[in-house]
Order: structure tokens, then C-alpha cells, then sequence
């Protein structure tokens, strides 16, 4: 697959080990720690230094992670700019080359969307089943007040539905991420607004507009990939 590429990222202090890389040739992880560099050569990724403030605070941090994630570092890095496909995933996403593979022909079933998703392994079926489930976790809870009268103050608007089925976005599969800026410009906006990492709860709303151009998939759809802490 011509223009490929794969990424993935770590910032911050708390992680010290990376996945091995599923593609030696397209794999690019991102980071602003630069003691990981040896690590993440060593697993076959190519290391790419993220001018950021490296923080203990794991809420920073995980908004760092956002940079990535939605495709904001194009604006910086224009060496990636031509990249045609990009397959993003946590770093806690074990994707080997076979899941590599079964992505591949995901992308080729659908090339008329612009985004592919999983959907959550158990059946989330409204925003507030994803606040629920996020209250488990200080970095979510500490500026939850400001996501629930987001959400609260936005579905009253009548815009938007609190019933959507729930969707995982630590793996992104972009097809054409032009067709799809908006909804990603979106979600990355109000997560550093309101200073909240859990990002699904966002996508959950905006990518009610959006539909037509994603494709939803099971969480099993994809059977190689496994979702542990690197070693």
C-alpha cells in the first residue's frame, strides 16, 4: 500500500517501553521524552522528537498525546503531509504485522469512507454510559464537571443525540483525513479546552455529523491486535 503510514506516541515521564513496530519501513513513534529514543529504535520504529514540555502530570501528558492522535502535527511535520493513509494507535495497542495486514483489507472493503473505528468492546450505547465508565480514572474525573455541561448544554440544543452507540478511538484508521478535518479539529479543541484527556466522550458527539463518511466496526473485526502495557 502506496503513502502509508503508521504512527503511534508516548509523552511524558510514566511509560518506559514501547510495542515492537508492525511495519519496520512506515512506522513513525512520536514522543517528547527523549530517553525513550533507544527503546523505540530497538523495537524498529522510527523515532521522531516531539518538541513538547516533558511533565510528570499524566493530564498534560495525555493532552500531548492528542497532537498525534488527531493528525494536528501535519501542521508541523511536512514530511508526513503526503502520507495518503494513516493508521494511528495507543501505544498500549499491541499491532503486529498480521493486524497490519487485516487493517489493509478493512481500508480496501471501504474506500469510500473517509475513517474507520471500532467500536467499544462492551455495548456503550449512550455519551453518558462513556462518562460513566470514565469516572474510574482521576485524569478524567478532575475536570469532568466541564465535559458533562458541554454535553449537557449541546444535546439540549437538540443538534445531537445522547444515544450513540460508543466508539474506541485508540485505534484510527484514516482513509482520507481531509474529509474528516472538521470532526478532528473538533474533538482535539475541546479536549485542550476543557483540559480533559477522555476524548471518546467528544467523538461520541461530533462524529454524529460525520456518519456518512465512517465506517463502525466490532471490536473483534480486528482479531490480532491486543490491547496490553508493552514490556
Amino acid at each position: 500500500m502506496n503513502n502509508l503510514l503508521i504512527i503511534s506516541c508516548i509523552f511524558g515521564k510514566q511509560f518506559k517501553y514501547v510495542h515492537p513496530s508492525p511495519d519496520n519501513k512506515n512506522s513513525y513513534f512520536f514522543t517528547n521524552n527523549k530517553e525513550l529514543k533507544g527503546e523505540i529504535i530497538n523495537k524498529g520504529w522510527n523515532y521522531v522528537y516531539v518538541n513538547k514540555v516533558l511533565s510528570d502530570d499524566i493530564i498534560i501528558s495525555s493532552l500531548q498525546s492528542k497532537y498525534i492522535k488527531f493528525l494536528k502535527f501535519l501542521d508541523n511535520f511536512p514530511q508526513f503531509q503526503n502520507a495518503k493513509t494513516i493508521i494511528y494507535f495507543d501505544h498500549k495497542e499491541n499491532v503486529s504485522s498480521a493486524s497490519i495486514d487485516e487493517i489493509k483489507l478493512l481500508i480496501n472493503n471501504n474506500v469510500d469512507k473517509s475513517l474507520i473505528i471500532r467500536q467499544t468492546p462492551s455495548n456503550k450505547t449512550s455519551v453518558y454510559d462513556e462518562i460513566k465508565a470514565a469516572m474510574g480514572q482521576s485524569r478524567y474525573v478532575k475536570n469532568m464537571d466541564k465535559t458533562k455541561n458541554f454535553i449537557k448544554d449541546i444535546i439540549a440544543t437538540k443538534e445531537f443525540d445522547e444515544n450513540v452507540r460508543i466508539c474506541n478511538t485508540g485505534l484510527l484508521i484514516f482513509i482520507n483525513k481531509e474529509e474528516i478535518k472538521e470532526l478532528l479539529n473538533n474533538v482535539y479543541k475541546k479536549c485542550i479546552e476543557h483540559q480533559q484527556p477522555e476524548c471518546q466522550i467528544y467523538w461520541s458527539i461530533f462524529s454524529q455529523k460525520h456518519k456518512d463518511k465512517i465506517k463502525e466496526i466490532k471490536w473483534t473485526d480486528i482479531k490480532k491486535i491486543k490491547r496490553e502495557e508493552p514490556k
